[in-house]
């Protein structure tokens, strides 16, 4: 096994052989927690104290004991720690001490984000569990029948499950209901996962639950470092809980450096860096925050460097997905590219190194990648590339601030209409009929929704459900999305589905798209079913697309307001419209501009989400191109600098700017994902980065280090880092701005 220098040292040398260079690096060697005390001085049964012996457990860190203590006393907790830290057992020995007691009845449900991750942690927590003769089962959609019907016959103490399968369950199945309605309680592994979109469904499934099992039921937290764990708790599980604090870093040794990647283009330099250490028989996991690029970086790296790289994405059959964990954790891959399908803790063996084609904007998602490697008393290596990208930019010059930052906050958004909607259909079927006073002011809010939809009808103060609709009503929609899903289509056969409004950005008509290691061609895209038309194309292409597109705020419906300084903020429902109008073609290798492409008509399609409005001061600029310029810039670099601020990743925050001073930065999914609120929340802090941003860089006025983005609508035309530094400065003097009026007209692309 190599160590920590000639791990990092291979690395070094292959940068240095394509051009590249390190320009940071920093060794973390973290030895154990603090030390609590030893499992004699535990209250366990020796079943539980010799399976714990049996896994090489002789002494409890002081944090697991302070969690463990909690928990047997009834409190609600939420644990926080680095991957690798021990945060299992803090919460599975109260678990099962509980399970010892338990005679024929679920005791405690232990939920994990996915199916996969959930049976991933069955099989490594099995011989754990079984030596204390603790009864467990692993429910999902994967189930079969048969077990199933044993599993409702002959309930398990311990009920391992995701997510999806209580949603489903608990709307449609009794026999489910009947079996977790005796848990007293719940943990909620991967607590970080549980946040945004996805968090917000899980907000209100909790609330569902409680209805079934009752209030008591005790709730449990347990997840990477999150900077508001109080806060995303309390929001989650709806009353206040205790937290307790792990280690921030996983325990081993890991050198973390920081790549200038040269004249190539990021998604080759990722491929070759990839390819380079596989060849080397290193085991690489390398990462990017785009499906599309997932799968362009195993391309390039077949095509141009000869090594079998697999894809591990979100919209790729379970089965893929499922092979290609095999053949990684079995060596017979050397290399896979992932999205944050692989950040959890699927067992995938020992890992040599991570590469990280951009910087993570969420600190949080950054250790979460980099702890998949130097586990096990093994070293890791991280290289992560940094390029063109406003906050890359930030943290190239200021790399030590990057490693010292605080844990990213975790956000949800209880009030999202859509996912209110899906929950108080999902409750009214679990019910059969409700008492309208009786609910929480967000499902009341929408009831008139579900009444117009025919899933429910009023009598007095009750409401029936009517049950063939309300099942029609949740087919089709899941826990990980929001919006209507475009359904894709090779010939007549449907292959996949991606949800709206990023189908319209990856799915236009002439649009490149990847999909499970194949290229095809968007020939049509109907916008009244959802439907887009692939053709394939060759294997030999080799450009990629990305679309031009004009965003306008239609409305804003203001919840609430406040003053940072001089800029007014309203936060609340933003009405949004896209219209698509063409798309670029780019060269594969380079990235450099091949032609631009426009319609004749634009794909125009409109969504509610949430937001924040900001008015900032209307400066006296000399020409009309240069007011545009400087609110547009602005409008860039204040949701770059918002990322790393709120913990959001590229694709939960967009915007919109005006030349009357408006800018809106709103969340991307259809009803809101909690980004924009934070943002609202943190301006503040959002503004000193963002000046910090173009005050600091060296270009004319406007580059990709500090106002381009790569998701501008309309190719980063009219933009002025000096007229958003400007902006930025006049605060200091300007006076208070009264205008909360909704801005139309003007700049429409962002």
């Amino acid at each position: 096994m190599e160590g920590l220098e000639e791990l990092a040292d291979r690395v070094r040398r292959a940068v240095s052989a394509k051009g590249g260079k390190v320009i940071y690096e920093q060794d973390e060697v973290q030895g154990d927690p603090s030390p609590g005390p030893s499992i004699e001085e535990v209250d366990v049964p020796p079943a539980l104290r010799d399976a714990l012996r049996s896994r090489g457990i002789e002494r409890l860190y002081g944090f697991q004991w302070e969690a463990i203590k909690l928990i047997e006393g009834g409190k609600d907790v939420v644990l926080v720690a680095g991957t690798g830290t021990g945060k299992t057992e803090a919460f599975l020995i109260p678990l099962l001490k509980r399970g010892l007691r338990a005679s024929g009845e679920v005791s405690s449900i232990l939920v994990y984000p996915t199916k996969a991750l959930a049976r991933d942690q069955a099989r490594r927590l099995s011989s754990l569990i079984s030596g204390t003769g603790v009864s467990y089962a692993v429910l999902d959609g994967d189930t079969p029948r048969d077990e199933r019907r044993r599993i409702y016959e002959n309930p398990p103490a311990v009920l391992i499950t995701n997510p999806d399968m209580l949603h489903v369950g608990l709307a449609l199945s009794k026999d489910f209901r009947d079996l977790v309605s005796t848990a007293q309680l719940l943990v909620l592994d991967e607590l970080h996962v549980y946040q945004g979109v996805f968090g917000s469904h899980v907000k209100w499934l909790l609330y569902r639950l409680q209805d079934v099992v009752g209030s008591g039921v005790q709730l449990v937290g347990s997840g990477a470092t999150i900077g508001n764990p109080e806060q995303l708790g309390s929001q989650l599980f709806s009353r206040e809980v205790s937290v307790v604090r792990g280690p921030r870093r996983r325990r081993g040794s890991a050198a973390h450096l920081f790549v200038d990647y040269g004249n190539n283009s990021r998604w080759t330099f990722t491929s070759y860096l990839t390819s380079a250490l596989a060849k080397a028989d290193l085991k690489v996991l390398a990462f990017t925050d785009s499906q599309q690029m997932a799968e362009l970086v195993a391309r390039i790296a077949k095509r141009s460097f000869n090594v079998e790289v697999g894809v591990h994405r979100a919209g790729l059959p379970a089965e893929h997905r499922k092979e290609v964990e095999r053949d990684f954790a079995e060596g017979r891959l050397r290399a896979v590219v992932a999205t944050s399908t692989l950040e959890l803790g699927i067992d995938i063996g020992d890992l040599d190194a991570v590469v990280m084609a951009s910087l993570p904007k969420s600190f949080s998602s950054y250790l979460q990648r980099a702890g998949r490697a130097g586990r096990r008393g093994r070293p890791g290596v991280i290289a992560t590339l940094l390029g063109d990208d406003p906050i890359e930019a930030y943290y190239a010059s200021r790399p030590a601030e990057f490693f010292n930052r605080p844990p990213d906050p975790g956000y949800v958004e209880p009030s999202n209409r859509e996912i209110a909607r899906l929950h108080l259909a999902a409750l009214a079927l679990q019910r059969g009929s409700l008492r309208v006073n009786e609910l929480p002011p967000q499902l009341s809010a929408v009831l008139d929704d579900l009444a117009r939809a025919g899933v429910v009808r009023a009598l007095g103060d009750r409401l029936f459900v009517a049950p063939r609709q309300a099942s029609q009503y949740l087919e089709g929609r899941g826990l990980r999305s929001t919006g209507p899903m475009a359904r894709l289509y090779h010939k007549s056969r449907r292959i996949g589905e991606r949800e709206m409004p990023m189908a319209l950005y990856d799915l236009h008509p002439g649009a490149v798209y990847y999909h499970g290691g194949k290229v095809y061609l968007s020939t049509s895209f109907n916008l009244d079913g959802l439907r887009v038309d692939l053709a394939p194309l060759p294997e030999s292409v080799s450009f990629y697309t990305k679309p031009l597109y004009d965003i306008d705020v239609a409305e804003v419906s203001g919840e609430e307001s406040r003053l940072a300084g001089p800029v007014r903020l309203v936060y609340g429902d933003v009405h949004v419209v896209v219209s698509v109008k063409g798309y670029v073609i780019r060269e594969e290798l380079s990235g450099g501009l091949v032609s631009e492409v426009y319609y004749e008509r634009p794909l125009t399609w409109d969504y509610w989400t949430k937001g924040v409005m900001l008015k900032y001061p209307l400066l006296d600029f000399d020409t009309v191109e240069q007011g545009l310029s400087a609110y547009h810039a602005l409008e860039h670099v204040l949701i770059s600098a918002s990322r790393p601020v709120v913990g959001a990743s590229d694709t939960d925050l967009s915007g919109v700017s005006y030349p009357t001073g408006h800018i809106v930065i709103y969340d991307s999914h259809v009803g809101g994902n909690g980004a924009s609120r934070l943002v609202f929340e943190r301006l503040e802090e959002v503004q000193v980065m963002a000046e910090s941003i173009v005050g600091s860089c060296t270009c004319e006025d406007g580059c990709p280090k500090c106002v381009f983005s790569p998701y501008c609508g309309n190719n980063n035309r009219f933009l002025s880092r000096k007229g958003a530094l400007r902006v930025l400065r006049s605060l200091r003097a300007a006076e208070v701005q009264k205008a909360e009026e909704v801005p139309r007209g003007g700049l429409r692309a962002a």
